[in-house]
């Protein structure tokens, strides 16, 4: 029997290489990292910066092009700004505060600071500084 399939008792947990650890994969993610460099020396993140975040709806009609109207679940779509789209490939959330986004065509998919990250090119804690120092303004 393979030894990682192998029932323990309790208080014993299994092994896993680091690569099929989610822990592992979890402590060490790209947006962990966003988060403690946005956190500062302090540890921790500004208590409202999900709150200062743009509007969806403007954000969306800004940078996604041939953007319609929302069907009755908030999801607006429109052409991918990320490749040569001639369909409406892209689908925004625009009725949700996180702004949920999603290219059917495979571009990928996230909420409104993974569109700007990708847009953009910036890191998790860039992306967020930018999109609430617009919002200020």
């Amino acid at each position: 029997m393979d030894e990682r399939r192998k029932r323990r008792g309790p208080g014993s947990a299994p092994t896993l290489p680091e690569a099929e650890n989610p822990i592992h994969r979890v402590r060490h993610s790209i947006a962990l990292t966003g988060y403690r460099a946005l956190a500062g020396r302090s540890g921790r993140l500004p208590a409202n910066w999900r709150d200062r975040l743009p509007d969806p709806a403007a954000y969306y009609a800004q940078h996604v092009a041939k953007l319609g109207k929302p069907n009755a679940s908030g999801w607006a779509q429109g052409a991918c700004p990320f490749h040569d789209d001639h369909a409406a490939s892209c689908s925004v959330h625009v009725g949700d505060a996180r702004g949920g986004w999603r290219c059917f065509a495979g571009c990928g998919a996230g909420d409104l600071v993974a569109f700007h990250m990708r847009r953009t090119g910036l890191a998790f804690a860039e992306a967020v500084r930018d999109l609430i120092g617009k919002t200020d303004r």
